[in-house]
């Protein structure tokens, strides 16, 4: 009798588990739909959010993140413990763990790091710019919060094996990756400005900056020469244009003020040094605003805190938020700027005129940001310059340039070195003394194969060079368009010399020209080799640098490449066919 009941027990005690744990099966089953129909109204107001903030519709973007947050919150299983028991069974388990990660992701994304973003641009609405020290102050530390936040989810995320996932689970994670790298472009730089920003804008005291305004009608690897100089004294806020300068205030100095780099100065000379305008030939930013800083204190005795340098790109891009200006010559709008300032001036001013013109609407431009200038719409303008390099910063004291150094406004070798294993640099300086940039047409192309026996991928980098001057023409402009020939390249010839960088342990292969190999200089400056050639190029006609490098091992990389601002985007050329030139 005893063993026909503990037999019955037997069975009876498995039905229950069986029933209970198909029960379970069931139950996390239902969960796992529900939680599937709330992914994807998350991931809908996910899309949503990220399309308002792009077009900066501040309200559409906070009601679609507390959507977001909503089905999100509501898709995350939580501590619920059948669940939890499930991640652990092979097969679905992943699916199931997966499922969690990408909802409380969606979650803390929305609700840590989004939803106090757009709190912080709320406050600041309204905020000019005396103001606008104590109030990145005081949202410093839930800007901070918003990026550990960011961090913590993608250090989450980081750890999950994504073979296998049904396609709903994956385009889940893949969305929220997405969405971790657009939201770091905000947060990264937005948590460390908030640290330095208030002392910088003269928070904790007076600070002097430095502007320097590059013309990019003559090329520099930075943009273009240094035409003006602006000091701007800043007291909690309040901004004052203390001093301005031309370039031709400052006499060439017969030796160079700093240390130069020493393959830089081989390939380019030592007038980086000693001419005030070839400031921004290094692509070293902090070697440029040391120099700028020399020559300044030099002439004026004051020792500047910082230094920023900007083109008329950015001119261009504050009018667009500002508004037109009044200048010496009549108002000047945002769509006016490059022609009045690059080609107007050349042609019909003297040189004298030409830097009064330009130190006239750089003036104008600042006193009417100062004026009318909302601080989060300069900022949203300002992004598209910041990207393409034309705002370069340095400061004086090493923790504000230590946070400096990690950002795209670190100037051109600090930005080549963070975008990369692949990326290559092209740099341009105009060897004609004149304004010729206007009429220069460019085009770029990266190509890598493997051709050689060692396995090594070798890179070729194109640059396509055009001169868009009528034949002609260059005998109705004045010598300070043209260079007059006083440099060495015929009068209405442009000249570029063209840098191309490589990154670090790489060999420099040859440079061709129009498909001949052709004598170059090639130097290294911290490891990076580089090979540079400058060529003349006719009116009407059009040449083709190819530089060549060979890879230090046997890695792959996809290059990419990155080149001085100009006035117009570069037209993208095919990859070449290396193992054909070979």
């Amino acid at each position: 009798m005893t063993g026909r009941l503990s037999r019955r027990l037997i069975v009876l005690t498995s039905l229950v588990l069986l029933v209970g744990l198909g029960g379970a099966a069931v139950y996390v089953g239902w969960r796992a739909v529900g939680a599937r129909d709330e992914l994807a109204a998350a991931s809908a107001a996910a899309e949503r959010a990220m399309t308002a903030l792009t077009v900066g519709d501040a309200g559409s973007a906070a009601s679609a993140i507390d959507a977001l947050v909503a089905h999100a919150e509501a898709a995350d299983p939580g501590d619920d413990a059948l669940w939890w028991a499930a991640e652990r069974l092979p097969g679905a388990g992943a699916q199931l763990a997966a499922v969690r990660a990408v909802a409380s992701g969606l979650a803390r994304i929305g609700a840590d790091v989004a939803s106090p973003l757009l709190a912080a641009a709320r406050d600041m609405a309204d905020v000019d710019l005396a103001d606008l020290p104590a109030q990145v102050r005081a949202a410093a530390p839930e800007l901070e919060r918003a990026e550990r936040a960011r961090a913590e989810v993608q250090a989450a995320l980081s750890g999950i094996d994504r073979s296998g996932l049904v396609d709903e689970i994956a385009d889940g994670l893949g969305l929220l990756d997405r969405m971790l790298t657009e939201v770091a472009e905000v947060t990264v730089p937005t948590a460390e400005a908030s640290r330095i920003l208030p002392a910088v804008l003269g928070a904790d005291g007076p600070r002097t900056i430095l502007v320097m305004l590059q013309n990019t009608a003559e090329l520099r690897t930075g943009g273009g020469i240094t035409g003006t100089f602006l000091q701007l004294d800043i007291d909690d806020g309040r901004v004052t244009l203390a001093g301005m300068r031309d370039s031709s205030d400052f006499a060439p100095a017969a030796e160079p003020l700093l240390p130069l780099r020493a393959g830089e100065q081989r390939a380019l000379g030592d007038g980086i040094g000693r001419f005030v305008q070839n400031a921004s030939m290094t692509a070293d930013f902090t070697l440029s605003a040391g120099l700028a800083s020399v020559w300044w204190q030099g002439a004026t005795g004051v020792t500047p805190d910082a230094v920023v340098s900007v083109d008329p790109i950015v001119l261009r891009a504050m009018l667009a938020v500002t508004g037109p200006v009044d200048t010496a010559s009549g108002p000047l709008a945002a769509e006016d700027v490059v022609d009045r300032l690059l080609v107007q001036a050349y042609a019909t001013l003297s040189p004298q005129e030409q830097s009064a013109a330009f130190a006239d609407v750089a003036a104008a431009a600042l006193g009417a940001v100062l004026e009318r200038g909302h601080p989060l719409e300069l900022a949203s303008a300002l992004r598209t310059p910041v990207e393409e390099g034309r705002i370069s910063v340095w400061s004086a004291h090493e923790e504000e340039q230590r946070v400096i150094a990690g950002t795209a406004l670190a100037g051109p070798l600090l930005r080549h070195r963070q975008a990369g294993p692949g990326a290559f640099a092209v740099y341009l300086n105009d060897a004609t003394g004149g304004k010729l940039t206007p009429y220069l047409q460019i085009g770029l192309g990266v190509g890598a194969m493997v051709c050689r026996a060692d396995g090594r991928q070798e890179v070729v980098v194109t640059v396509e060079l055009g001169n868009a001057l009528p034949v002609g023409a260059a005998e109705t402009l004045p010598v300070s368009v043209t260079g007059g020939g006083i440099w060495g390249a015929a009068v209405g010839d442009i000249a570029p010399t063209v840098s191309v960088v490589a990154p670090a342990g790489w060999f420099p292969g040859g440079v061709w020209l129009d498909g001949g190999a052709v004598v170059h200089t090639v130097g290294e400056d911290d490891g990076q080799p580089a090979s540079t050639r400058r060529t003349d190029i006719h009116p009407g006609d059009t040449r083709t640098l190819s530089f060549r490098f060979i890879a230090p091992d046997r890695a792959e990389v996809e290059p990419s490449l990155l080149h001085t601002p100009l006035l117009v985007d570069p037209t993208g050329l095919p990859a070449t066919a290396i193992c054909a030139a070979s």
